[in-house]
């Protein structure tokens, strides 16, 4: 087993080979790929659904990611503490500290 700059590589014979595979191979092995089927899959895309990844430039709006409050409920009056209240639960699930009396 050859180490190509530092980096063990199983598959070359000596150092000077390169793992370089012809692209119509590589198209036909992905034609079956686990591309988003589940959390650990090895291929996903770009996306806003629970198996894609998120790109750098997400913005938790809705358009490129999950909404950032996705599925979070507020309850209560605007004009009473219960919201308030509710308002402070869904921020500390957010990853909030709770500090308020």
């Amino acid at each position: 087993m050859a180490d190509i700059h530092g980096i063990h590589d199983k598959y070359s014979q000596t150092t000077k080979d390169v793992n370089v595979f012809d692209p119509r191979v590589v198209a036909k092995i992905h034609q079956n790929a686990d591309t988003d089927v589940s959390r650990i899959a090895g291929h996903h895309t770009l996306g806003p659904t629970i198996n894609q990844a998120s790109s750098g430039a997400h913005n938790h709006d809705g358009s490129n990611s999950v909404q950032l409050l996705a599925g979070v409920t507020l309850t209560g009056a605007k004009a009473g503490n219960v919201a308030l209240a509710s308002v402070i639960a869904a921020l500390v699930g957010l990853g909030a500290t709770d500090n308020t009396t």
